[in-house]
């Protein structure tokens, strides 16, 4: 997993483009519902050089499939589009695009240089007839997908005032090799790197606030111990290896403690310790079983499972009162707690009619919404960092995939399609930034 962060350097230098860009959130992203904005994106211009590697046309690629994953717009076909080229503001004709119904224009130019690259973008209101921002990006032609990545991200916080997703990455577990290992990979699913290869059996794949390491339970000892792997190293460091259960390790918003799973006196009880192991203390425990513990991001609450009613259902616990609610009434079977980074829902997997579905409800026990239907197990939602987009994991094909959605309804975007199954999905916070 060292690749990752040494890509993470290609980007040499980001400049903003001159202009008269206008600071307007354009699209609301925390609505309920979305409207698609009808958005023109012409071929790409090789501004400098000669495109060897075929640089544009992979590019090309990343920023479609971004875009769509994006679901903020609709894309324009380009059959008659009125210009062409790499289109700076005072060649832009306002009036032909407006008649072709475009509401944004993307232009993009690159230049190719030996192994060096640049990217620049120009975003334009077409609806006002003005430009609203650019941002020029230089780097190496190996990391071209991140300097993508980084491009489109900007162009959504331009847009909506806030960075996209697309300079993370997704952890999850494989079989693909016979064993159960964990990888991870962009949100477009392009460059996958395995995080472990020990062999043995890996779960539960968790990211630090920071971005840098991952918690992950593994049975090298025959026994469910807790993992830290530092990724920018590789070094693994053993964190709880308690007899019994030490599975679904989260670290707090703040970092400063690991809520997991481990065995209680009757059953399994949520405990949280310290970084290092040392210290440990229970959170949520009696006769039940508890599980699957995830955090509020404030750090003050703790959302998981329990059967303390007879059925597995969700519950939210505030560490400061001390007090616990029920938060899901209804279905014989609920699970995979996942708190939004805003604070403002609870996803989870629930069965109907003997298949899973991705639910999201809010905290208090309101407003509950399924967001997945038909004949599979849709099942371990994870939110991204803008609390819109959902991965998942389903096995509508036979075999599992991971999957994309967003709240308002925008996918599924199949991501995975490995041999095996893949599963317990985690979305890291933006990483590269």
């Amino acid at each position: 997993m060292k690749k990752a962060f040494v890509v993470g350097i290609v980007i040499l230098l980001v400049l903003p483009l001159p202009g008269k860009g206008k600071g307007i959130v354009y699209i609301d992203i925390d609505s309920a519902s979305i409207r698609l904005y009808r958005l023109a994106f012409p071929p790409l211009t090789l501004l400098q050089g000669v495109d060897r590697w075929g640089i544009g046309k992979r590019a090309e690629a990343i920023i479609w499939k971004d875009l769509e994953i994006a679901h903020l717009f609709h894309l324009m076909d380009r059959s008659g589009f009125p210009q062409k080229g790499y289109l700076q503001e005072r060649l832009i004709k306002y009036d032909l695009w407006r008649d072709r119904g475009a509401e944004f224009l993307l232009s993009v130019g690159y230049g190719v240089g030996g192994e060096k690259v640049f990217f620049e973008f120009r975003l334009y209101d077409v609806v006002r007839g003005r430009y609203i921002g650019g941002r020029r990006y230089r780097g190496n032609r190996k990391g071209l997908s991140l300097i993508i990545h980084r491009m489109m991200d900007d162009i959504v916080e331009i847009l909506t005032g806030e960075k996209g997703i697309f300079c993370t990455q997704i952890a999850f577990v494989s079989n693909r090799t016979g064993n159960k290992e964990i990888y991870s990979m962009d949100p477009d699913g392009e460059n996958l790197e395995p995080i472990t290869r020990n062999g043995s059996i890996n779960l539960s794949p968790s990211w630090s606030p920071d971005g840098r390491r991952i918690l992950f339970t593994c049975f090298r000892r025959r026994n469910p111990d807790l993992y830290e792997i530092h990724l920018p190293t590789g070094r693994v460091r053993l964190v709880s290896s308690a007899v019994g259960l030490n599975a679904a390790g989260v670290y707090s918003p703040d970092g400063r403690r690991i809520a997991l799973m481990m065995r209680g006196k009757e059953g399994t009880d949520i405990f949280a310790i310290s970084p290092n192991g040392k210290r440990k203390e229970k959170i949520v425990g009696g006769w039940a079983n508890e599980a699957s513990p995830t955090w509020s991001p404030d750090g003050t609450k703790i959302a998981f499972v329990s059967d303390r009613r007879g059925t597995p259902q969700i519950y939210v616990k505030d560490l400061r009162k001390g007090t616990v609610s029920c938060v899901t009434f209804e279905g014989g079977y609920n699970c995979s707690p996942a708190w939004s980074p805003k604070g403002d829902w609870i996803a989870y997997a629930g069965r109907v009619g003997g298949r899973f579905q991705i639910f999201v409800v809010r905290p208090d026990g309101s407003e509950v919404r399924m967001l997945t239907e038909g004949d599979a197990d849709h099942e371990d939602p994870t939110w991204a960092p803008d609390g819109r987009h959902i991965a998942y994991c389903c096995n509508r094909r036979g075999n599992y995939d991971i999957y994309i959605m967003t709240l308002q309804g925008g996918g599924p975007w199949r991501i995975t399609s490995m041999k095996g199954d893949e599963t317990e999905p985690a979305w890291s916070p933006r990483i590269f930034r």
